[in-house]
């Protein structure tokens, strides 16, 4: 009696899979891991902190891609670096890569657990996929960043009994290389024999698929266009259109200021090279709008040098409430000054003199685009003084500006209307001024020399004055640009 058929399952049969334990497919196994393990080089050769010097590549060592271990990250994997600066500049490293971090994830229990898993661990399930989607040259294509990592890949490099980050380990070949081509007139040469001599030893040169380009990822900063330069540089320092240098607030106003700091002082800005220096230095003083009290100013200026106070074009004044005295005992010509000779505490008492006739000659040296003004807490009788003494002092001023500050401290443009300005196109002689000047502030001492203080002032005031009457006689408008200022507001 025959014994009755087999039923056949309705299951369909499963190809035989690819055991990593078997040896007739050790090495597909291998090359698997030999192409994930370029992949991620790859990835880190594309987002590192790259040295700004070094060209070259890196590849598997023959040696490695024939052995059958070790060839993971976080692991020394033997590897060959080649500086293509030279026609044949090999050497043997040993690297270890490290994998970027992953998001790690609280449990129940409080207590962080680590997701990262081993990426090189073919018995893996998510390994085995990756492995039969992945394309055999997947890694000579540019690859997507790892969904849900953070940071970056890390590279080492044995160096001497410790590990080197990549970054300082290729900086340090390169300066060697450079150090030796340039202690000799033939040094390249000799030192390119050199190194073809090395790698000679080494066997041939690796295959290109095994192999990862090392370059910067960036240009060298000195390399980029100078308009890229100063808009690195500006940003670094935190520059804008204006430059608050107002240090002082007694008797002046309390200006708004930017709450930004800058990563590196204006003065540090200007030491990065003397050649960036020629472009960059003119454009930041012709730009900038440089605001000031009733302090700083002088210093400002003397401390610029006479090749960079020519450059200023743009200057801002808040003097507030004190602005004609300070105009006076500074800025003002010397035969109104001799007028009243509003007193300094010096020591000693005559550098107040030495003081005046170094601002004076210093801002003759200004030749500026825009001059502004802010008119707030300034006496509506005073400022049509405190113009004609600040366009009188500068060597020229193209266009001056009038502003206010806000309740908020931020500065507002005043309007050409405002009953602030109305004085301003009025015609007037230096002699009404002086006399407005001593009526409004004969109350205060340190407004004027000691003699004004005793009775008939203002005779004495009047006799002087008579002396030069082709001076103080003289009619003019202090602000005669009314009609240009209206235009620009």
């Amino acid at each position: 009696m025959t014994p009755p058929p087999k039923k056949k399952s309705s299951r369909p049969s499963t190809p035989p899979t690819r055991s990593p334990r078997s040896s007739a497919n050790a090495l597909w196994v291998h090359e698997q891991q030999k192409r994930i393990y370029l992949d991620h080089l790859l990835r880190w050769s594309l987002d590192h902190d790259t040295s700004l010097q070094y060209h070259g590549k890196i590849s598997l060592s023959p040696e490695q891609s024939r052995r059958k271990e070790d060839l993971d990250l976080g692991k020394s994997v033997t590897c060959v670096l080649t500086d293509t600066s030279f026609s044949d500049a090999r050497q043997t490293i040993i690297i270890r890569l490290f994998p970027p971090q992953r998001p790690t994830a609280k449990p129940d229990n409080g207590r962080a657990e680590d997701e990262r898993r081993d990426s090189m661990d073919l018995l893996d399930s998510e390994m085995k996929q990756l492995v039969v989607q992945q394309d055999i040259e997947s890694h000579s294509k540019q690859p997507q960043i790892i969904e849900g990592s953070k940071g970056h890949y890390k590279l080492v490099v044995r160096c001497g009994a410790g590990w080197m980050c990549a970054r300082e380990y290729f900086s340090k070949v390169y300066f060697s290389h450079l150090e030796a081509t340039s202690s000799k007139p033939n040094g390249r040469l000799i030192l390119d024999e050199s190194l073809a001599k090395r790698s000679r030893a080494l066997g041939p040169p690796p295959s290109d698929t095994d192999s990862v380009t090392i370059r910067p990822l960036f240009h060298a900063f000195r390399k980029l266009p100078p308009e890229l330069q100063e808009m690195i540089l500006k940003t670094s320092a935190s520059l804008s259109r204006t430059y608050n240098l107002c240090s002082d607030e007694y008797g002046t106003l309390k200006i708004k200021k930017d709450q930004i700091r800058p990563a590196i002082p204006l003065s540090t800005l200007f030491c990065v090279s003397k050649s960036l220096n020629a472009t960059f230095r003119p454009y930041v003083l012709h730009s900038t709008d440089f605001q000031f009290g009733l302090t700083g100013f002088t210093n400002f200026l003397w401390r610029s040098g006479p090749c960079n106070r020519r450059e200023i074009r743009r200057l801002s004044f808040h003097f507030g409430k004190l602005a004609l005295l300070h105009c006076i005992r500074w800025l003002a010509p010397d035969r109104i000054f001799g007028l009243f000779e509003p007193p300094v505490a010096t020591n000693p008492s005559a550098l107040q003199y030495f003081w005046r006739c170094q601002i004076q000659d210093l801002v003759m040296e200004l030749n500026l685009l825009s001059l502004t003004i802010n008119v707030s807490q300034i006496p509506k009788e005073d400022l049509p003084m405190v113009v004609a003494i600040l366009k009188n002092a500068f060597g020229s001023a193209e266009r001056i500006h009038f502003v206010q500050t806000a309740a908020d401290g931020s500065i507002e443009r005043t309007d050409s209307n405002s009953e602030v300005l109305k004085g301003l196109g009025k015609e007037c002689s230096w002699r009404e001024m002086c006399m407005a000047y001593y009526q409004a502030h004969r109350r205060h001492s340190y407004f004027f020399r000691f003699e004004l203080l005793k009775g008939e002032s203002e005779k004495l005031l009047e006799d002087e004055m008579d002396g030069d009457k082709g001076f103080f006689d003289t009619v003019f408008k202090p602000f005669c640009g009314m009609e240009q200022q209206k235009m620009l507001c």
